[in-house]
């Protein structure tokens, strides 16, 4: 026959104490409601910056969650991926001559290389060699 529990063992048995479970449920739904309405405000942001400067809302969600990653090796892999992908499936094939992608994509790339070599020399190092600051578009 089972033996019976003294109340103290008997709540230690079913885990928390309801007034722990209270405070738990309450500050769950406290932080839910304030991501819910700095969510809100992020999106509102958004919008605002999407409408006022005529951006790219996708770009810009996928630019500020590559600046807010904590690991910027993994970001800048990020982008590379997207740049290379993007090739590969001949996302860059279309382009038309009212289309700016192209000459957008030199003046980066003409920026980077100009850069390279000071930014190198002053950390004792040697112009990339591969990857995004060596890439030439032609």
């Amino acid at each position: 026959m089972a033996k019976k529990l003294k109340p103290e063992e008997a709540a230690a048995s079913r885990g928390i104490a309801p007034s722990d479970l209270k405070r738990v449920v309450t500050d769950i739904i406290r932080h839910k409601a304030n991501a819910s309405e700095n969510s809100g405000l992020a999106g509102q942001a958004t919008k605002a910056a999407c409408e006022r400067y005529n951006l790219d809302k996708k770009a810009l969600g996928l630019v500020t969650g590559l600046v807010k990653a904590e690991d910027q090796g993994k970001a800048i892999a990020t982008l590379r991926g997207v740049i290379e992908y993007s090739d590969k499936l001949g996302m860059f094939d279309q382009v038309d001559a009212f289309d700016d992608l192209i000459p957008t994509m030199r003046r980066i790339v003409e920026r980077a290389e100009n850069a390279a070599p000071a930014d190198a020399a002053s950390a004792g190092a040697t112009a990339p060699t591969e990857g995004i600051g060596a890439a030439t578009l032609q």
